[in-house]
């Protein structure tokens, strides 16, 4: 049988799309407001744009040490090769037991609505939301949430997406036949973060 592991080098959002909105950090983004909403796929932004420069800029901030701990323990950071955006990865100390976190700051997809518009690229796809934030679990492979690997990605404006990938390899774990509870949280926190930012 198959089994996907989930790596951002590897996830079918690096597609690029040039991006046309530019941040300033520190302040609130303005809402984008397109011309035509009737063609639209992706849920609308209804909350405060947020500003990502600044995990950009240092995506081993997105997570702070004792926000990681709930996911197990974690090999020092590594940051991967930026194909979809600033990336970091936190590999699971022990490969059979520990969760493995990676955060993407996705700056290349066009936002929510690139994923929408490649929905059917993937085996999964489940719209949700995240801190009142609109999202998406999508991963390229239908059963990969029922053994322990899921994408959350999180539209915070409205070219940027934060991404929170999440391999959980203990079979025991109490989410593993249902992974995107895992992935949601590790997005939810990101979120935190990017809200608290000054």
């Amino acid at each position: 049988m198959r089994r996907l592991v989930l790596v951002p080098l590897a996830f079918a959002v690096s597609l690029a799309v040039p991006s046309c909105v530019k941040t300033v950090s520190g302040t609130p983004l303005p809402a984008v407001i397109t011309s035509d909403t009737s063609a639209r796929l992706s849920p609308p932004l209804t909350q405060p744009p947020l500003d990502t420069a600044r995990f950009e800029a240092d995506p081993c901030q997105a997570l702070r040490p004792e926000q990681l701990a709930q996911f197990g323990k974690h090999e020092p950071p590594k940051n991967l090769e930026p194909i979809a955006g600033p990336n970091c990865s936190w590999a699971g100390t022990d490969a059979l037991i520990d969760t493995t976190v990676a955060i993407t700051i996705n700056t290349k997809s066009g936002g929510l609505e690139g994923i929408y518009l490649r929905r059917d690229k993937f085996g999964h796809f489940q719209p949700t939301t995240v801190a009142s934030y609109p999202a998406v679990q999508a991963v390229d492979y239908r059963d990969a949430p029922k053994q322990g690997n899921c994408v959350t990605l999180v539209g915070v404006n409205e070219d940027r997406l934060v991404v929170a990938y999440t391999t959980i390899r203990d079979r025991k774990h109490p989410d593993y036949s249902s992974a995107c509870k895992v992935s949601d949280q590790a997005a939810a926190l990101v979120i935190e973060n990017l809200k608290a930012a000054k």
